[in-house]
């Protein structure tokens, strides 16, 4: 792993988390038995004896089906601390064609020299790793706090997805309570967006946005009342079908109960801190609170300044 990329060690506390064992783990079933000739050609089958009867033994119950993300990709034993930098930019000087476009911040659109920028690639090549073929892969994105910067990194990873792949990337923002993903991308904020959809107020097609690449949209949060925990699984489900990544802002943690549940519908889940305060009681306590409502726990990002 790459020096600007790198599993965040060096704390006491980070080290005990990094090292405790997953409560909810499962241990992996082999399905089959051990391949082998089943009919070789010369061989009668006549003089094959017929196996013993094996005693009668009682089925187990069946088990539950398990979540579509695990049956998608194996849990991991312990997810991943990773890091990127998270610099303000927005008091550099502007070219004409960004003034009366996307947000400064994102550094991996106009700057992809940048060594942020190249941060960025080595958070992509991790989560493609974690997440292999086939697509498409849902991701979610939330944080303990505010100030952690999800947005700025879900929004400069869908830009590395799509610059550097032919891959359709959409981005939902449904940090209903504070939105911000529109206006990143310089897109008024009483457009119409995910929650006029999900109140099946217009079409999914009418209320995706297009962005300055061409293979990554927008899906903004929109002004309406919407449930959640209603029609979003539906949603989630036709955007797999749409799109080859799907990167959705889910906001704070606890900030709207019925949509942190739809993380456990997601393929990863990745939780959003700033690298000081991942030994903060509000980190240790999302990290649990993830995990207890069935979200699929691939890495904790930490930005760093």
């Amino acid at each position: 792993m790459s020096r600007m990329f790198k599993a965040v060690s060096g704390g006491t506390s980070l080290r005990a988390l990094a090292e405790a064992p997953a409560a909810d783990d499962v241990p992996f079933v082999e399905i089959g038995g051990p391949s082998g000739p089943l009919y070789s050609p010369g061989l009668s089958l006549l003089a094959v004896p017929a196996p013993a009867p094996l005693p009668a033994i009682e089925p187990p119950p069946e088990p539950a089906p398990a979540p579509l993300a695990e049956r998608s990709f194996p849990r991991l034993a312990e997810p991943k601390y990773l890091s990127v930098s998270f610099h303000d930019l927005t008091g550099r000087p502007r070219n004409a064609a960004e003034r009366d476009g996307p947000d400064a911040g994102l550094v991996a659109l106009h700057l992809p020299d940048h060594p942020i920028s190249g941060e960025y690639r080595t958070l992509r090549d991790e989560i493609r790793a974690q997440l292999p073929e086939p697509i498409p892969r849902l991701l979610w994105f939330t944080a303990a706090t505010v100030s952690a910067g999800t947005t700025s990194v879900l929004l400069n990873l869908a830009v590395t997805l799509a610059r550097e792949s032919s891959h359709r990337v959409l981005v939902v923002d449904a940090n209903v309570e504070r939105p911000a993903i529109a206006e990143k991308f310089s897109i008024a904020k009483s457009v119409q967006g995910l929650c006029e959809v999900l109140s099946q107020r217009i079409p999914l097609a009418w209320a995706v946005q297009a962005s300055t690449l061409p293979n990554l949209q927008i899906l903004p949060a929109g002004t309406a009342a919407a449930s959640f925990a209603q029609d979003m699984p539906k949603l989630m489900d036709q955007l797999r079908q749409w799109y080859d990544w799907v990167l959705i802002d889910g906001g704070v943690w606890s900030a709207a109960p019925e949509r942190d549940g739809l993380a456990a519908l997601a393929d990863a889940t990745y939780l959003v801190s700033r690298e000081t305060d991942v030994d903060r009681g509000e980190f240790a306590g999302l990290r649990a609170s993830v995990r207890d409502a069935g979200g699929l726990l691939r890495g904790y990002i930490a930005t760093k300044v």
